[in-house]
Formats: C-alpha cells, structure tokens, sequence
C-alpha cells in the first residue's frame, strides 16, 4: 500500500477508535447486555428484507445510468453493486466504489472503469445525497424539529457537496473536450503525454454521465433514488420496535440523513465507530437512554453489515472474481485513474 493511502487508512481506523471510546467511555455493560437480551430479534428479518431488497434496487437503478453506453444483464448489475459494498465493508480506503467500477467493467467490456465510476460518483455525490436531504426538508417542514449547530453544518456540508458534484458532473457531460481542456491547462507543468491521458480518461468519465443527457432517464433515476431511500428510512422503523422504542416515523428518516452523513467522515472499513455514533447521537435526540441506543446502533449495523457482506461475497464466488485481484485494481485505480 501506498505510504499516503497506508496514512489516509490509518487515521481511519484512528478515527474509528476514538469514536469507540467516546461511545464506550461511560457505558454500564451490564445495562447494554440487557437491553441487548430483551430485544425481540424477530424484528430484524423485516428490517434484513429491507437492506437486501435495496442491493436490488440501486441495480435497477443503475441500469438506467449505463444504458447509454451499453445493456448489461440485471445480474452483472447486481453483482457489481452487492461485491462493491461488500468491499466497502471489508477493505481499508472506502475501496467498494472502486471495486464495483471494476466489476462491472470486467463483466461487460463495453462499460469501462471510467465510465462505470462516473455513474457511481454522480449516484452517490449528488442523487442519494440530495434525495437525503429533501426528505429531511420534507420532514422539517412538516415537524418543527429544534436541530442544533452540528446537524445543520453537516446538513450543509452535505448540500455543497451534492451541488458542486451536480455542476460538476454537468459541465464535464456537456462540454467533455473543453473540461478536459480547462483541466490540462492548469496542469502546465505536465509532461505532454500524461496530459493527452487526463483528457482521454475525462472523456471516458463523461460517457459514464451520458444518462444526464436525457430527461427521462434522468428523471427514471431520480424516481429510483426517491423510492430507494423511502424504504431503507422504513427499514430502521424495525429494529425501534425491536427494542421496544416508541418513536414517531420521521425519526426513521432523520436517523437514515444523520448516518448517511456521519459515515462520509473517514473511519475503518464497514464505517465502525461513526455508524454508531450517528445512530446513538439521533436515538439520545428523541430521549432514548444510553444503553438502549447504543445496542440499537450495535443490532443496527451487524442487520446491515452481515447480509450485505454475505450477499457479496456469495456474488463474488459466483462471478469467478478474487477480492485480491479486485483490491489490487481499486487501488490501482484510486492511485492513479489516467491509466485506464
């Protein structure tokens, strides 16, 4: 590994340890491994249904984004999304969006990396956050909901993001010579020939964004998205009747926007420590008790953690991949993009 990307996956895990501790500081076992015993676990197979059905989903999803470029079958689809959040739970350097563009592309040469990353980026920068943060302005405009200083940076942070990602996304479809034009230009200092490549590779970038061209499938993905997030904010409705919370909905809903936030600060692989710092932080803001919302976020993350795991690596075995093989393209990827 890298020494920048071996510092980048060390403050991670750091970052993932100090979330522990804070979490676990003041913590009276024997009143988590109570609330851990009196839930009623039946509550998870729902909430598993949930998770799962959501792999489904992103794949038909995606099958909207890569229809320009090429008609991949469901099931390459499906497996390319299942292995790459797999990767995400098992491999350091939020690797499972390089691992799911190289999936994809190994199983439907027609798609390449580039192609295929653009439409993960642009999936999950701009349409699933800002799909987030329209429930959530749904949701305060319904409920007047005091938010403190925090919530509202992160909320904004998260906006500019998903902005920025949008225009940016835009303009390299739109006019794809002259980004990588714009681009090269303050790059001066660049030999000739790596120049040549960063533009080849911003054209191949842009044919993953073709989709934006077209208002239907534009608007097909943006109802996806929408339809996506409704149920994954119903699938936490479970694990709250699971430990016997008496929550309103929407406070399934801000549970979902607050994790989706928390889990884009850099930690250890499969988001340990800021999944469950954001899950607790929600539960203790609707007066849920320490122990009590910590073996929530626990029973929370494992509901997610293990059946997308599992559904990965089953579709990892059955497209004949290695994970090795795949995170040694990630990361070669994610090192340096202009070569494919």
């Amino acid at each position: 590994m890298p020494k920048k990307k071996l510092w980048s996956f060390l403050i991670g895990i750091a970052i993932s340890v100090i979330c522990l501790y804070l979490i676990f500081r003041n913590v009276d076992f024997p009143e988590l491994l109570t609330a851990l015993k009196q839930a009623n676990y039946i509550w998870i197979i729902p909430n598993i249904f949930f998770v799962v059905f959501a792999m489904y989903q992103r794949a038909e999803r995606w099958k909207f984004m890569v229809r320009p470029i090429a008609s991949p079958s469901y099931r390459k689809l499906l497996a390319a999304t299942c292995i790459g959040f797999m990767a995400n739970n098992v491999l350091p350097l939020r690797l499972g969006e390089f691992v799911r563009a190289y999936s994809l592309s190994t199983q439907e040469p027609k798609i390449t990396k580039s192609a295929s990353l653009a439409t993960i980026f642009v999936e999950r920068m701009v349409f699933d956050l800002l799909a987030l943060l329209l429930i959530l302005a749904v949701i305060l405009l319904i409920v007047p909901i005091p938010v403190d200083e925090h919530f509202k940076l992160g909320a904004m942070l998260s906006l500019v993001i998903a902005i920025v990602g949008l225009v940016f996304a835009v303009v390299i479809v739109l006019k794809p010579e002259g980004s990588g034009r714009l681009l090269t230009k303050y790059l001066f200092f660049l030999p000739d020939s790596i120049k040549a490549k960063i533009q080849n590779t911003v054209l191949k970038f842009s044919k993953g964004l073709l989709f934006l061209k077209d208002w239907r499938q534009t608007a097909w993905v943006t109802a996806h998205t929408i339809f996506l997030w409704l149920f994954m904010g119903i699938s936490n409705i479970f694990i709250f009747y699971a430990f016997g919370f008496d929550l309103p909905i929407y406070a399934s809903y801000v549970l979902l926007v607050v994790v989706s936030i928390s889990i884009l600060i850099p930690s250890s692989p499969g988001f340990i420590g800021v999944y469950h710092g954001g899950v607790i932080w929600t539960l203790h803001f609707f007066n849920i008790e320490q122990s009590s919302a910590i073996s929530c976020a626990i029973v929370l993350h494992a509901a997610q953690f293990l059946p997308i795991t599992l559904l990965g690596f089953y579709y990892l075995k059955k497209e004949h991949l290695s994970l090795k093989q795949l995170q040694k393209e990630a990361l070669d990827s994610n090192q340096n993009h202009v070569k494919q």
